[in-house]
């Protein structure tokens, strides 16, 4: 069986992170990163009042999904099924790599196009392909960074964080022509150089490839829905484009409802990207004829996921939706870095996730546990509420105890690691000790008496303890000897703390007791959809208005129009961008062009991604607009047609209704939406962040966006 990839040459965490935190620049780049996203994160929260509702239900319906695992995935299954897809079962990395290379055999091409994916990282998918003699590549832009650099991702939303701007121009120079187009002469360390010769060197392999790879960020079950969040634009152009479109997914990404995507559409673009909405959304079920790729593969995952679900404890970890917060508040993962954790999956989170998917049994793995100085910053900021904390805890008992433990189907002896005897034994001094009050009692004064003699370090195996902790000091007097001298009730927290431990369930009271029940017990925990469904509060006109606003945050050109006005206004933006060519899909009014000198380009069927490359502009109409997120959502409708007319022309003109197509939040737009038809959410154009953080618009996907908010008064421009 081929094991899982590890990152060369690892040797653990502690030997790891005393390298790269020697690494000033390194310790420079993740400081300013990790803290600009968590500010930028906070803001984005604070805008909801519901935040602590919506992540109570997302980690219910996590869990309630979680419990009855089998028969979603075989609901999924049969949805898929149903709606023209193919489903392949892996129950490990070795399996899920021979079955993409064999589809991908089968299609009878040598190259394919990745969408970034967690989960093909996990299996080493790139690196098998090239076994097979079947060349990947990654289209994410800080993916594309990794890949060319022959480097290795250091966090899950941003993988090039460690890259500053100056390494990746050098990389670019030195890289791109062996990949394909090569990097343009004189190419500076401007992000917007930079993303811009990604966009040139990968349009090529946009407009030619057969074959695209992804993951999916959500599964729906009762729909056959997968949904994939992305900014740049690259994800797009792999799940539309391609003939052929395989997607691998972890189990443990399914949802029962399409009503469940209310919930994780607010959750997930907030704690990533601290956004209100990522520029892409986009959803697809099974296959839609003359709208994306005719064959779809659906590869569902295992690799150790059945192993993790057996553990009560460690099982939250797979609530995870990958959105990267906790490490961007991980005290450890902002000094140590990503690579430190020798896993695709880096901080907190990865050191709860890969020991229980590999199993616990190598130096690596057993050292993950212990990367943590828990702190609990990881789940106060989780959206899904894992106890991070309580899990490393349980993990590094499994650790120090050893015996046996499940991996993939097979037992596996799990020898204690080295160093952990001394651990051990200090432990069972310390049990003997509290079942001896008087030899306690009488410990605690002797330490007290000699405290001026104690040692800055420990000697022997304590050592590596204190060598990065200082050692606590030793009071003067006992609790025990104080309570006797005063004869006083030892002073309590505060009512504000007590309320919060009560809340996260600390200590052995009724709160903490209630939580482990209510996450252990043998019922399906309650799915509370107490967060705002309606608002009722925003007037019709406010509705609108806060539209118009999200949309320009968003860069978005914003202008308003009286119905009749619309044909003069279109005509003037189309002039305005120099548009000669303009394709339309075939239900749109015909006198929303009569003012403009364009040459129209219906949508069809024959045409080609190079064919619409040639093309100026699209307009097209939408069928929800969402005020709360900035979001235009369309549908393939009449006056919207495929995906593909939005996404690969550079200017786009979308026109919104405003008497009828405008909603305020994410829960009034769901039920508006068939999921059985394939679906673009756009929230201004496409965008990165890839490079030291700085917003660059127009990577893969139009570079412009102008939104005409019809029958909103005069017309009138807006901030863009």
């Amino acid at each position: 069986m081929r094991d899982e990839p590890k990152f060369p040459g690892h040797a653990g965490v502690p030997r790891a992170a005393a390298v790269s935190t020697r690494d000033t620049r390194l310790r420079a780049n993740l400081a300013h990163a990790t803290h600009t996203i968590r500010d930028k994160r906070a803001r984005a929260v604070a805008e909801l009042d519901d935040w602590a509702q919506l992540r109570a239900a997302g980690a219910a319906i996590k869990d309630r999904t979680l419990r009855h695992l089998d028969h979603y995935l075989e609901q999924l299954e049969e949805s898929v099924v149903a709606a023209g897809g193919r489903v392949h079962w892996a129950a490990d990395a070795d399996e899920a790599n021979r079955i993409v290379a064999r589809l991908v055999r089968e299609t009878g091409e040598r190259e394919v196009v990745k969408v970034k994916s967690m989960a093909t990282q996990e299996i080493g998918l790139n690196e098998a392909l090239a076994d097979a003699g079947i060349r990947a590549y990654e289209t994410d832009l800080a993916e594309l960074i990794v890949q060319l650099g022959d480097d290795l991702p250091s966090h899950i939303l941003v993988p090039a964080i460690h890259r500053n701007r100056a390494e990746i121009r050098d990389v670019f120079r030195r890289e791109m022509g062996k990949w394909g187009r090569p990097a343009p002469e004189g190419l500076s360390d401007s992000p917007a150089e930079l993303a811009e010769a990604a966009r040139l060197h990968l349009r090529e392999k946009f407009l030619t490839a057969k074959v695209g790879i992804s993951g999916a960020n959500f599964m729906v079950a009762e729909s056959g829905t997968l949904v994939v969040v992305e900014s740049e634009g690259n994800g797009r152009m792999c799940l539309t484009l391609p003939e052929t479109l395989i997607s691998v997914v972890g189990i443990e990404k399914t949802v029962p409802t399409w009503q469940d995507l209310e919930v994780f559409l607010q959750l997930l673009p907030r704690s990533s990207t601290a956004e209100r909405m990522n520029p892409y959304t986009t959803t697809w079920t099974g296959t839609t004829d003359g709208d994306g790729p005719r064959t779809f593969h659906l590869v569902l995952l295992d690799n150790g996921r059945t192993d993790t679900l057996a553990d009560t404890v460690g099982r939250q970890a797979l609530r995870c939706i990958r959105c990267s917060a906790c490490l961007n508040v991980c005290p450890v993962y902002e000094r140590a870095g990503g690579h430190a954790y020798g896993s695709p999956y880096p901080g907190p989170i990865g050191a709860i996730l890969t020991p229980q998917l590999r199993g616990v049994a190598g130096p690596l793995e057993q050292s993950l546990p212990y990367a943590s100085s828990l702190c609990g910053a990881c789940y106060e900021v989780c959206p899904v509420a894992i106890d991070i904390p309580e899990v490393l805890v349980h993990l590094r008992e499994r650790v120090v105890e050893g015996g046996p433990v499940t991996r993939h189907g097979a037992r596996v002896v799990l020898k204690p690691a080295k160093g952990h005897a001394a651990e051990r034994a200090a432990m069972r001094a310390a049990a003997w000790a509290f079942d001896h009050p008087g030899a306690l009692r009488g410990g605690m004064r002797l330490a007290a008496r000699t405290r001026r003699l104690h040692p800055r370090r420990l000697p022997g195996p304590g050592r590596a303890w204190s060598d990065t902790r200082a050692l606590p000091a030793v009071p003067a007097e006992s609790f025990r000897d104080w309570w006797q001298r005063t004869g006083a009730a030892p002073p309590g927290p505060s009512e504000e703390v007590a309320r919060e431990q009560q809340g996260r369930g600390v200590g052995a009271g009724a709160a903490g007791a209630g939580r482990r029940t209510a996450r252990r017990g043998p019922y399906d925990p309650p799915v509370p959809r107490d967060y705002r469904q309606v608002h009722g509060t925003r007037t019709p006109e406010e509705t609108v208005e806060l539209l118009a606003v999200n949309l320009a945050d968003y860069r978005a050109l914003v202008h308003r129009c009286a119905p009749a006005e619309l044909p003069s206004l279109i005509g003037r933006l189309l002039a305005a961008r120099g548009a000669r060519t303009v394709v339309v899909p075939p239900g749109l009014d015909p006198r929303w062009l009569s003012a403009a000198d364009v040459s129209v380009v219906p949508d069809r069927a024959a045409d080609t991604a190079r064919d619409l490359d040639a093309v100026d502009s699209v307009v097209t109409g939408c069928a929800v607009a969402v005020a709360e997120t900035g979001t235009l959502i369309l549908d393939g409708g009449p006056d919207q047609g495929r995906r593909r007319i939005t996404l690969v022309p550079d200017h786009h003109v979308c026109v919104v209704r405003v008497a009828d197509q405008v909603v305020d939040s994410v829960p009034q737009a769901l039920p508006r939406l068939s999921p059985r038809r394939p679906l673009t959410w756009i929230s201004g154009p496409s965008a990165t962040s890839d490079i030291e953080l700085d917003r660059v618009e127009g990577v893969h996907g139009p570079r412009t966006l102008e939104v005409v908010l019809v029958g909103a008064g005069a017309e009138h421009g807006g901030a863009g």
